[in-house]
């Protein structure tokens, strides 16, 4: 019969008889992904050129018939890679039978068809839109196409479906690379490194350690992001929390976070703008969580928003959803498919801490 629907929801006259009247649980307020990237519309495979500075110029003045010298300007190109994803649901209607969704369903020979019904209207399709939100946010920053659980060598939290990661490389695993590569982009934080969530949490919160990470990022940034007035720093909650509390027992001085738009909040610290994202922490604990630890909980990214970019060959991220019932096989089917990738524009424009 496939997965049940509202099994714990009890009907009869003395209870609720309307899906309308059901009252969703508490959730998270997830943040709008394209504040904190930049889409591009492209094809697999198109092309990102660069070009910078020119070679050195100036040498010791030589008289008469100097020599003339070659010179060359800086250059490089890389292409997007795009992986598809899908997102294929059925859902029969016997698993809806003896529920509050009984009060909802059509009659007779239609009973099957759940098109065009409360339940699909007021309970699937935006319970699915949220997750599809989600689903960007899972692709575009913690995407790994190797990705692997912890028992396989990888990060991903034990049973977790790897599928749910491999469609692209998110910017998360570019960033962790580029820090390879270039340790000098990489503001240490040992809070990470402890070996139990308590260790990792009271790490973070030891004095000065919070505004210390933050003060260093920005001491260690290229210069070329420090003078950049748009760029800002993007913070874990967990990071964001613990630089809150450093500052007001240091300080005596409470960070005034400002919610600029739904589900985002702000702060200024030495003139530079850091914005609470909190969905990491949330995927982060879901995903990347050892059952003693979590990989890396507390993160910051600073750069220019336009260096983060997230591609994909439609004009949006998110793609309509194909709904329809099938008669011959009784059955409702969901469908919804794309495309996305992400890319740094330039590996050498941030400062990440982690």
């Amino acid at each position: 019969m496939g997965k049940k629907f509202f099994e714990n929801i009890q009907i009869n006259p003395q209870n609720v008889e309307d899906l309308k009247e059901l009252i969703p649980l508490s959730i998270d307020q997830d943040e709008d992904f394209q504040r904190f990237t930049r889409l591009r519309k492209v094809r697999n495979g198109d092309p990102v050129a660069f070009y910078g500075d020119m070679d050195d110029v100036g040498v010791k003045g030589s008289g008469c018939d100097p020599t003339y010298q070659e010179v060359g300007i800086n250059n490089s190109q890389k292409r997007w890679e795009l992986g598809d994803w899908q997102i294929p649901i059925k859902i029969c209607y016997e698993s809806l039978q003896g529920t509050i969704a009984d009060y909802s369903m059509k009659t007779g020979t239609d009973v099957a068809d759940l098109t065009d019904t409360e339940f699909m209207s007021y309970i699937i399709r935006p319970a699915l839109e949220k997750q599809m939100k989600r689903m960007i946010w899972r692709f575009g920053w913690f995407g790994d196409t190797g990705a692997k659980v912890i028992t396989n060598g990888g990060n991903l939290t034990a049973d977790t479906r790897t599928e749910l990661f491999t469609t692209c490389d998110g910017l998360f695993k570019r960033i962790f690379e580029q820090g390879t590569k270039n340790a000098a982009q990489v503001t240490a934080i040992d809070a990470n490194t402890k070996t139990t969530f308590a260790e990792q949490k009271k790490a973070i919160l030891k004095d000065g350690v919070a505004s210390g990470i933050i003060d260093n990022l920005l001491m260690d940034a290229d210069s070329r992001i420090s003078t950049d007035g748009e760029a800002v720093i993007l913070v874990t909650k967990g990071l964001a929390d613990a630089l809150e509390y450093d500052v007001k027992n240091r300080y005596k001085v409470i960070m005034p976070w400002e919610k600029v738009f739904e589900g985002v909040d702000m702060a200024q610290y030495s003139g530079v703008t850091i914005a609470r994202v909190g969905i990491w922490d949330r995927m982060i604990r879901a995903y990347e969580n050892t059952g003693t630890k979590l990989n890396k909980p507390y993160r910051a990214v600073y750069a220019n928003i336009h260096q983060l970019q997230v591609g994909t060959n439609a004009d949006g991220l998110i793609s309509d959803l194909d709904i329809w019932f099938e008669k011959k096989e009784r059955r409702n089917y969901i469908y919804s498919a794309g495309y996305i990738g992400t890319q740094i524009l330039e590996e050498d424009m941030f400062q990440a801490a982690y």
